[in-house]
């Protein structure tokens, strides 16, 4: 929010400077940006006293002018129309450097040498106004530097925080400016002179979505001249950095930054059958803005239509067919309160940052709505001239009611730990434009209608503290913390998970959790569907993440095309679904991709090439790191994403997936080499790992080990067969490993031979060879009936 010092002192008194004017307002809460003064610093340039002005020689356009500095007197050719004998002229001499970087030199101009410039508005930066000098008044005088006698201002600029839309309005930063020293805030004052035309007749307006629009009020301007307009208001807008475009549009920006309220004018011609029409928006409907931009809306945006059509989007611009130009002869002017909401999700939908709806959005006084609009026909006629037609049309079903709230002064102590006077805290309030009635202990509040972030106690509480000084508030060198030695299961099961994985080799990473529609879908199955953002940035970054593996291959796929072919990465986070009964899904995953080789070749050998099988060991390993319960692997048969894999389960409960990604997933990311991946849901991970740390005694008894080959059909799991040898392998059998895989000419077509290692151990004794051996042929036997299991001679 930018304002100058001068503009602000029109509706405060304040004694202060600028500088303490900023200082304050920064304590205030509304942090001071940047000053600046209007005026360029133009060393150099001086006052001089044009003493002759003859024709050039060689030109009818330029001038030969001699002028007085104060110290010398120059020859400067000069081509403005208006310079003439007797003026006092801006002139910088040989050797100045103007605001915009031009450096004046000596030099000859069609053959006479001019030894300087005299110089316009534009050429000091002072304006745009580049066609004549600029004239001084008869005051001045020669040789005194220009920049002690133009008039000087100071540009504030200023953060105004989201819950302060009063502030982005001068009226709005003055009146927290006399809150510093007591200062009564002056409005302007407004006294209209009417024609005998009753606007009632002349123009209607009709409320057809009061949820979006709850207040809309509207004057009329007869007979206007649309022209340039005067120098006071091009000069303050420019200072603030707003453009001058034309007598009645320039109006309505002024007004915008006096009052933080936006206002539009209409050209009254243009709106068919002299009428406006509040309505919501079909969806699909077309709409060209005044930034010449055609927008499909929605049927949640709200549009000021007229008899026949939209001619505004309400709270965000106006359109391009209603729009004032040079033949406008007559102006509808629009002031309104819209709901805030309605505004911003159209404004970002549409990524229009208009400075209208940045101040909707934030919410507007309702209340402050006739004031403004009668302001804003005031200047419209002092710098348009036209016929004010008599009468407002206000049209306010339903009033906003103010916030009513209860104010208990002892609870601001307890909350500030300081003691400030009843009096003075009434008085802050007051000062705030709150309605107070102090009867009781408990004080009845109503708050101002353009303070909509004045709603609880608490609000009160931080506005007294804040205009009573933050600095005042007492430090206390001593505070009571208790200290929790609960631990949070959930935050360290995570934490385990990854020094496991960081410990496996695999590096971390951090993705966006926003990904495009078209890459979610690819590894969503059912009835799940995408969780879409509403006012997405782009399509890219449309839907929430359904898996982790999502963002990874996206990072994964930039190292691979960086030659970073040996990558492996995981990733905890959310991730998010909908479904048709639950509209928002969220899981936390652990999420891990791998590429390329297990190790990278050396002397002792050559690197193998990852496969299925690794993104189940790396399963296993965690496990055991874990002291998870052993984990279940069952077979893909048909998978949306997965090419071959496992279902992996733990304790019966299903946990995630494992193996490798489809060649169609990895086209869809640029991924021409095979990736392996898991994924696994740990919202219950914690219920699983064994947090008891035991100690296990090193076996006292040898083992016996014992190698068994069995032949059984290819679709008949390792895992299938491993479970049923534990099954019956009785209080000895510490353990099996699968150590061989084979199928060839040896074995039957269809048929694959698995050789297992069996080690059985005693706690208390050393076993026996014929005890061994009748566990041996328990377990064949018991194969041969649940797998169909033949011993392989």
């Amino acid at each position: 929010m930018k304002f100058t010092y001068n503009w602000l002192k029109e509706y405060v008194d304040t004694p202060l400077p600028p500088q303490e004017v900023g200082a304050g307002l920064t304590m205030l809460g509304l942090e001071l940006e940047n000053m600046s003064s209007t005026v360029p610093s133009l060393d150099g340039v001086v006052v001089g006293k044009v003493l002759v002005c003859e024709a050039h020689p060689k030109s009818t356009r330029l001038h030969v002018c001699q002028v007085n500095i104060g110290r010398e007197e120059l020859k400067v050719v000069c081509g403005a129309p208006n310079v003439a004998v007797g003026q006092l002229v801006a002139i910088a001499p040989p050797g100045t450097t103007l605001p915009g970087g031009l450096k004046i030199e000596a030099r000859p101009i069609l053959g006479v040498e001019s030894h300087g410039m005299i110089c316009s508005e534009a050429e000091l930066g002072l304006s745009d106004e580049a066609e004549i000098i600029l004239v001084l008044n008869g005051e001045a005088k020669p040789g005194r530097l220009l920049r002690e006698i133009v008039e000087q201002d100071v540009v504030f600029e200023i953060n105004v925080t989201p819950n302060r839309p009063d502030c982005l309005g001068v009226i709005g930063v003055a009146r927290e400016v006399g809150l510093l020293t007591g200062t009564p805030l002056k409005r302007p004052k407004v006294k209209l002179k009417e024609s005998s035309s009753t606007i009632d007749k002349l123009a209607k307006v009709q409320l057809k979505d009061t949820a979006g629009c709850p207040r809309y009020d509207a004057r009329l301007i007869q007979n206007i001249k649309i022209g340039p307009s005067p120098k006071w208001l091009v000069q303050r807008l420019r200072a603030v950095g707003s453009r001058a475009i034309s007598n009645i549009v320039d109006v309505t920006n002024y007004i915008m930054l006096e009052t933080g309220q936006p206002i539009h004018a209409f050209d009254f011609e243009l709106l068919e059958k002299s009428k406006i029409v509040v309505q919501r928006a079909k969806a699909g409907e077309k709409f060209q803005t005044l930034d010449e931009e055609e927008h499909t809306l929605q049927a949640s945006d709200l549009l000021i239509c007229d008899g026949e059509r939209a001619v505004a989007l309400a709270g965000v611009m106006g359109g391009l067919n209603s729009e004032v130009s040079s033949n406008t002869r007559h102006v509808l002017i629009e002031c309104a309160y819209f709901d805030p909401l309605t505004v911003r999700r159209t404004a970002k939908r549409l990524g229009i940052a208009s400075e209208a709806a940045r101040r909707f959005e934030r919410g507007t006084d309702p209340s402050g709505i006739p004031f403004v609009v009668n302001r804003a026909a005031q200047l419209m006629r002092e710098v348009a001239d036209g016929e004010i037609a008599r009468g407002v049309i206000d049209a306010y079903p339903k009033p906003i009611a103010p916030a009513k709230i209860d104010f208990r002064p002892k609870r601001a102590y307890h909350v500030l730990g300081m003691k400030i006077p009843n009096r003075k805290m009434a008085a802050i309030l007051q000062q705030l434009e709150c309605k107070v009635v102090s009867k009781n202990e408990t004080w009845k509040v109503t708050a101002p209608t353009f303070r909509p972030d004045l709603t609880r106690e608490i609000d009160l509480v931080e506005e007294i503290a804040r205009v009573h000084g933050f600095n005042e508030v007492p430090a206390k060198t001593r505070f009571d913390i208790a200290f929790s030695n609960e631990r949070n299961r959930a935050e360290e099961a995570q934490e385990k998970l990854r020094q496991a994985m960081t410990g496996l080799g695999v590096d971390e990473a951090l993705t966006y959790s926003l990904l495009s529609r078209a890459h979610a879908e690819k590894f969503l199955e059912g009835d799940k569907e995408p969780l879409a953002l509403l006012n997405p940035l782009s399509e890219d970054l449309a839907v929430l993440r359904p898996y982790l593996m999502a963002t990874l291959l996206h990072s994964l796929a930039y190292n691979l095309n960086r030659k970073n072919f040996d990558t492996w990465l995981f990733e905890t986070g959310a991730v998010f679904w909908r479904e048709p009964n639950k509209p928002v899904c969220e899981e936390r995953h652990l999420g891990a991709v791998f590429s390329g080789n297990v190790e990278a070749p050396s002397w002792v050998g050559a690197s193998r090439p990852l496969s299925v099988f690794d993104s189940r060991g790396f399963l296993a390993e965690i496990g055991q790191r874990l002291r998870l319960p052993e984990m279940q692997f069952a077979p893909l048969q048909k998978h949306k994403f997965i090419q071959s894999g496992w279902q992996v389960a733990c304790n019966g409960e299903p946990l995630g997936i494992a193996g490798e990604l489809a060649p169609d997933l990895l086209k869809a990311y640029d991924i021409d080499a095979p990736v392996f991946a898991f994924e696994l849901n740990i919202e219950n991970l914690p219920n699983l790992i064994d947090w008891q740390r035991t100690a296990k005694a090193a076996p006292r008894f040898p083992a016996i080990e014992r190698d068994i080959a069995v032949i059984v059909a290819k679709e008949v799991p390792a895992e299938k067969v491993m479970a049923a040898i534990r099954a019956v392998g009785g209080d000895f059998l510490e353990s099996v490993r699968l150590f061989d895989l084979y199928s060839g000419k040896q074995i039957p077509a269809g048929k694959k031979s698995l050789a297992l290692a069996l080690t059985f151990r005693a706690a208390d004794r050393t076993l026996q060879d014929e005890e061994v051996d009748n566990w041996q042929r328990r377990v064949v036997q018991h194969l041969g009936q649940e797998v169909g299991a033949q011993l392989r001679a």
